[in-house]
C-alpha cells in the first residue's frame, strides 16, 4: 500500500523540465528564448512572402504566385510546430508583432511586385532563416532536446532545398 501511496503522490507533483523531461532548467530556458527569436523571425518572413504572393507582376506571375503560396503555406506549419514545441518543453510563445518586429532579423519588405526582386529576398530570408534554425538546433543539442534539435534540423533541410530551387529559377 505505501509504494502504491507514494506513486500516486509522484504523479501529483507538478511536471518540470528538471522532473520530468530531465533537461537543465537554465539551458532551456535560453533556448526558449532563441526558440523565440525565431519564431519572430519566422513571422516577419511569412508576412514578406506573403507580400510578395499577392504583389508579383510580370511574365511569371503565374508560377511565382503559386510558389510563394507554397512556401508562405509551410513557414505557417513550421511556426505553428515551433510555437507548440516552446509550449512542450514548458514556455510561453510570443505572440504579439511588436514582440515579432522587435526581435526578428528580418526586415518588413514592402512595395516589392517584381518576380526576379521578390525570388531574391526570398532566397535572402531563407538563408537566414537557415542559418538561425542551424544555431538554436545546436543549442538544442547542447542542452540535451534533441526533439527540438531534429525538427530544426528537418526544417533546415526544406529551407535549403526551397532556397536551392528559388535561386535555380533567378539563374
Amino acid at each position: 500500500m505505501d509504494n502504491l501511496t507514494n506513486t500516486n503522490t509522484m504523479n501529483t507533483n507538478k511536471a518540470t523540465l528538471e522532473n520530468h523531461l530531465k533537461l537543465d532548467n537554465k539551458a532551456m530556458t535560453n533556448l526558449a528564448s532563441n526558440m523565440n527569436d525565431l519564431l519572430s523571425d519566422y513571422h516577419i518572413f511569412y508576412q514578406n512572402v506573403r507580400g510578395f504572393h499577392w504583389n508579383v507582376k510580370g511574365e511569371n506571375f503565374f508560377e511565382l504566385h503559386e510558389k510563394f503560396e507554397e512556401l508562405y503555406t509551410k513557414l505557417y506549419q513550421n511556426i505553428d510546430d515551433l510555437a507548440e514545441r516552446v509550449v512542450t518543453i514548458g514556455f510561453k510563445p510570443k505572440h504579439a508583432y511588436s514582440d515579432y518586429l522587435k526581435n526578428s532579423i528580418h526586415k518588413e519588405i514592402t512595395d516589392v511586385s517584381n518576380g526576379e526582386e521578390c525570388v531574391k529576398h526570398v532566397i535572402d530570408g531563407l538563408g537566414i532563416l537557415a542559418k538561425s534554425h542551424r544555431k538554436v538546433a545546436e543549442e538544442a543539442g547542447e542542452a540535451g532536446d534533441i526533439a527540438t534539435e531534429d525538427m530544426l534540423t528537418a526544417f533546415v533541410g526544406d529551407l535549403e532545398k526551397r532556397m536551392w530551387m528559388f535561386t535555380m529559377f533567378v539563374k
